[in-house]
């Protein structure tokens, strides 16, 4: 049983593997593509030019505008957020998701977290506050994430403060509360005797008094009857709900109020993303959080434990994945809607007759909540890692593994001198195999696919070719899937031409880090009590050619609060750096017709032009968020002329 195989192994398999192996590795690469649902990618090459033509500046013009100034990084984007839009020290924000809005008729990137109750800084800690009056958070904050106040270098809100206000066209918040949250901790009573502070009145005769109001939701459960309130005495560990005098028998319980542990407890079979994001739909503010089903009993496929991907949510070890479910939490309610978005599903068809309640048809989804559904950051992590290997269809091919891709390191969002990070690499046992530069992260961003022009929501990552020294690092190949309605979840690979060296992110990276003019403004700034930060590096197709756009921050070192400085961008091995955007994509697009960054750098071009429109465009959005129509006005008609000057440029052409 043992000596025989392992004679046939070593004397007739080893030395012929991969001809006696080929219909063993065909049926692993069907059955590993169809597992992890990549099996349906299109495939498109991508030139990887080095040049830029007027009719492509001209098509990339929304792609450009859209470019995402602002990283969601817990030290950049959601640490000002926390400190400018708190309001009060009771109100906090665990996180902040990417999304997208129409923003004064435009789709536009945004940040948006929820307002959050911080029970660990009330400003009295005693039992009534801790459990009757402070019961929840208030509205959201919603920044514009193309946009930057042109006077201080902050973030844009397009929704904000206390009670929430939104401008610009953003969806207003009529039932604001945020009864649930992320990593929301510890129970509250709600509409008890005591009422519970909404707000405090900001300016006017009453500045300073509390607005106040009771819980109408149906979140938690009722106190009910004495033996009821015993037992939820018990439940507690606490004496004081059992003789306290201001809970009444219609009081509720809020005490599993983290969104997660909602999804959790409802649905214990399946795994849950582990990026929910908050979501302005119908008045309230929703939670939505992707659920997935998963198996490692599916035949023939390869086992997730031998990719290097994040596995974020899913588990530690499985061979099929599917998101199967979206799952929608109201903020004010708990309510907690299961939509199947993949009824193709065995697993999830399995457990929709075993619950058959538990589960709602997508077709049932609110249209507003839809719009703003996104391809799941896990999976396709995921997704990326099969790929670089499961691209190749051809088993001698995959034998041979010399087309093999992984997916780019990078050093992500941090510090100038972050170097790139390391993971290990296990086999199916669990076993150390090797250790290698970890993964890029997914990347959110508003933009169109090369030779389109439709803006949507996309996620995307790029591939390097596969080695065991990490030595190169060009753009082998990128993966993109969409998020609209009209097309979500499709995924697109895009493949640079064999023999050619195409710009990776991590060599973007390495020639900002060895730029003379970069590395002398890091210094200066970096120093005295401030900090620079530098946001995820952000690779931007242009049709045939690829950009890439790095923001950098100065913050305190003390009490950090993070401020848009410059912006990086790299095209080719040329490196631009600028307090706008616009400023920096002219240094490296240059005349925008064929030097590419260093065909030239006359600034009266229709690539200066267009992105100067673009910055015009974000300043009029700060101006109509300030109030300040008169500025408003001046910028759009500064955009317009811009507008107008590129489109003689190219006529020029």
């Amino acid at each position: 049983g043992v000596i025989y195989p392992t004679a046939l192994q070593t004397v007739k398999v080893s030395p012929n593997q991969d001809s006696l192996e080929v219909p063993y590795i065909a049926r692993n690469i069907e059955a590993t593509r169809a597992a992890y649902g990549v099996d349906h990618a299109a495939y498109a090459s991508f030139a990887g030019a080095t040049t830029v033509t007027p009719a492509q500046l001209r098509a990339a013009a929304s792609t450009l505008a859209n470019i995402r100034l602002w990283d969601p990084d817990p030290r950049i984007a959601l640490a000002t957020t926390i400190r400018r839009q708190s309001i009060r020290s009771y109100y906090t924000f665990t996180t902040l998701g990417v999304d997208r809005y129409r923003i004064n008729g435009s789709l536009t990137p945004v940040l948006i977290g929820a307002r959050q109750l911080n029970t660990a800084n009330l400003p009295s800690t005693n039992w009534v506050n801790e459990h009757l009056q402070y019961t929840h958070g208030i509205g959201a904050a919603v920044i514009a994430a193309n946009a930057v106040d042109p006077a201080t270098g902050n973030p844009v809100f397009v929704t904000s403060n206390v009670p929430p206000a939104s401008t610009s066209g953003m969806p207003a918040l009529t039932q604001p509360g945020v009864y649930f949250g992320i990593d929301d901790p510890g129970w509250v009573v709600a509409n008890s005797k005591q009422t519970e502070l909404d707000y405090q009145v900001n300016s006017g005769p009453h500045a300073g008094q509390p607005v106040e109001t009771h819980y109408k939701g149906n979140g938690g459960v009722a106190v009910g009857g004495v033996l009821s309130r015993a037992a939820l005495a018990l439940r507690l560990g606490d004496f004081n709900f059992l003789i306290s005098n201001q809970i009444t028998p219609t009081s509720r319980v809020i005490f599993r109020r983290d969104v997660m542990d909602i999804a959790r407890t409802a649905a214990p079979f399946l795994s849950f993303d582990n990026h929910p994001y908050a979501v302005i739909a119908g008045g309230h503010l929703e939670y939505v959080i992707d659920g997935y089903t998963t198996t490692d009993q599916y035949p023939y496929s390869q086992n997730a434990s031998s990719f290097s991907a994040p596995m974020g949510g899913l588990p530690g070890s499985f061979n099929y994945a599917r998101n199967a479910v979206k799952v929608v939490v109201d903020a004010y309610t708990g309510a907690a809607h299961f939509y199947v978005v993949d009824p193709t599903d065995p697993i999830i068809q399995a457990w929709r007759a075993a619950f058959p309640s538990l589960f709602t048809p997508s077709s049932m989804m609110p249209s507003d909540v839809r719009m703003h559904l996104r391809y799941p950051p896990n999976l396709f992590a995921t997704q990326a890692a099969v790929l670089g290997r499961y691209h190749i269809k051809n088993p001698a091919s995959f034998y041979s593994a010399s087309d093999q891709w992984q997916v780019s390191p990078s050093s992500g969002a941090g510090t100038p001198n972050q170097a790139l990070a390391q993971a290990t690499v296990t086999d199916a046992q669990g076993n150390v195999v090797s250790t290698m530069n970890a993964p890029m992260n997914p990347l959110y961003q508003v933009g169109s696919l090369p030779f389109a022009n439709h803006q949507q929501m996309m996620v995307s990552t790029a591939f390097v070719p596969a080695g065991k020294s990490n030595g190169l690092q060009n753009l082998s190949a990128f993966l993109i899937a969409t998020s609209d309605p009209s097309d979500y979840g499709k995924l697109h690979v895009y493949v640079t031409p064999r023999g050619t060296s195409v710009t990776g992110p991590a060599q973007a990276d390495a020639e900002i880090q060895q730029n003379s003019k970069v590395s002398s403004l890091v210094t200066l700034l970096d120093q005295h009590g401030s900090s620079v930060l530098y946001g995820n590096n952000l690779m931007v197709p242009l049709d045939t050619s690829v950009l890439y756009v790095r923001p950098l921050y100065v913050s305190s070192s003390s009490n950090p609060l993070p401020q848009l400085k410059d912006v990086i961008c790299v095209f080719n091995q040329q490196v631009g750096i600028e307090s706008t955007l616009a400023g920096a994509l002219a240094d490296v697009l240059g005349s925008g017709t064929g030097g590419g960054g260093g065909g030239g750098t006359t600034s009266h071009t229709a690539a200066y032009y267009l992105n100067e429109a673009s910055t015009d465009y974000a300043h009029a959005q700060a101006a109509l968020s300030a109030g300040n129509l008169g500025d408003y006005q001046k910028y759009v008609n500064l955009m317009n002329e811009a507008i107008a000057a590129a489109q003689k440029a190219l006529a020029k052409k």
